[in-house]
């Protein structure tokens, strides 16, 4: 009796672990993002949160594993899932927040993973800073402009994961109506990327 209870044992252990091995774990970020106030619009500046735990000076970084313990004890949140169209296009969706307060969102964005070209009409960038969101736009391949204010490049996808840079030049809060631009430290793009993402 001892025997097959040891044998049953591994056999649970052995389906667990390829469980684990198939659904590649929790899902991992990597987002990092510098605020910086609108250089080229009548924006008003949206309002930066004091020295936080994610970084200084309108600099942010979110990296880790979904539920890891982040800054402050907070809980990484991390999503990451597509959803291919019948014409072999994916819709991604991406989230990654600590707590209530700091979040980065990509929704919507549907890639063409040939050539990584993305579709604007339904593709939205928020980022919530100190608790606001600053979400007014769509997203494409294009330059910022005022009705597509962020630009995804060099996306690519496979394996899991979906990598690419961001740039996004007056960012507008659909609470205050003040923006941000969101780039790298320094300007130009910021590269963001998850891992162990559903349907890529």
């Amino acid at each position: 009796m001892g025997k097959h209870i040891g044998a049953m044992s591994c056999l649970l252990a052995a389906c667990l672990a390829l469980s684990c091995a198939e659904s590649g774990g929790a899902v991992t970020v990597d987002a990092t993002w510098n605020l910086t106030c609108p250089t080229d619009s009548a924006v008003e500046c949206g309002s930066l949160a004091p020295e936080t735990c994610l970084g200084e000076f309108g600099q942010r970084a979110i990296v880790g594993a979904r539920g890891s313990l982040a800054c402050d004890g907070e809980p990484t949140i991390a999503a990451c899932e597509a959803i291919e169209r019948a014409n072999g296009l994916q819709v991604i969706f991406l989230e990654a927040s600590v707590g209530a307060d700091f979040a980065f969102e990509l929704r919507g964005a549907t890639i063409d993973t040939g050539d990584g070209s993305v579709e604007a009409s339904e593709c939205t960038v928020t980022i919530v800073e100190d608790g606001l969101p600053y979400d007014v736009g769509r997203c494409g391949t294009e330059p910022p402009s005022l009705e597509q204010p962020c630009r995804l490049t060099n996306v690519s996808t496979g394996n899991g994961a979906v990598v690419f840079d961001l740039e996004c030049h007056s960012l507008i809060s659909s609470t205050t109506g003040n923006a941000f631009d969101v780039g790298a430290v320094g300007g130009g793009p910021t590269t963001i990327s998850f891992s162990n993402c559903d349907g890529f």
